[in-house]
């Protein structure tokens, strides 16, 4: 029986080998590569040829769901399979729109860890019906949201830091990419949920995608 190709995806070196021992014994898992963040996943996926990939939600560089919306857009019959420290609604539901098959906490037991992996090789998803549910009610009020709070209202830099955090850029990290101080980045941030009309960052992600507004306004 052929194995199940698995790539490890996390910024702590510690972490990747703990996760690695775990699979270690299975003889239907093979660990094929690691990588220390989402871009580096990006560029060995074409090496590592992974089925599945087990991927921490907060990365420097490039962080989890941006980098699983990446593969799911490149590498269709890769599933990801996103985990996490700390138990958060907003990632959720953003994995949920990434592209995720299923969302573990890093506290799972091995027996939990060693299922769900072979649960979203077999082509399961794994994440809960009411996770879903939140998403896709979430994209509902957007959509609805649509008249009421134009994204024409945005400035081209307001655009462009949209952009951004639709790719699960930090303030820290969009300061740094735009040149910005990290308080002017949290500033611009605050402004788009009020000129959209939103609550939350995850938010603004969704009504990005869903408007097509991942890329800076045309100048």
């Amino acid at each position: 029986m052929a194995k199940i190709r698995l790539m490890i995806v996390d910024d702590h070196e510690v972490v990747r080998l703990g996760m690695r021992a775990a699979f270690e014994l299975e003889s239907d898992i093979n660990v094929v590569g690691e990588a220390g963040n989402g871009a580096e996943a990006l560029a060995k996926i074409n090496v590592f040829m992974p089925e599945v990939i087990l991927m921490d939600v907060r990365m420097e560089k490039m962080g989890g769901i941006e980098a699983c919306r990446e593969i799911r857009s490149q590498y269709p019959q890769v599933s990801v399979l996103m985990i996490t420290s700390y138990p958060d609604d907003e990632a959720v539901t953003a994995s949920i729109m990434a592209g995720a098959s299923g969302y573990l906490l890093k506290n799972v037991s091995r027996v939990e860890l060693l299922k769900a992996v072979r649960q979203v090789a077999s082509g399961q998803s794994l994440l809960k019906t009411e996770a879903a549910k939140k998403a896709i009610a979430q994209m509902t009020n957007l959509a609805n949201h649509n008249e009421a709070t134009p994204a024409d209202g945005l400035t081209d830099r307001e655009r462009e830091v949209l952009a951004l955090v639709a790719r699960g850029y930090t303030n820290k990290q969009i300061a740094e990419a735009l040149y910005l101080s990290e308080k002017t980045a949290r500033n611009h941030v605050s402004h788009i949920l009020e000129k959209l009309g939103l609550a939350r960052r995850s938010e603004a992600a969704a009504y990005a995608v869903e408007h097509k507004l991942t890329q800076p306004k045309a100048q």
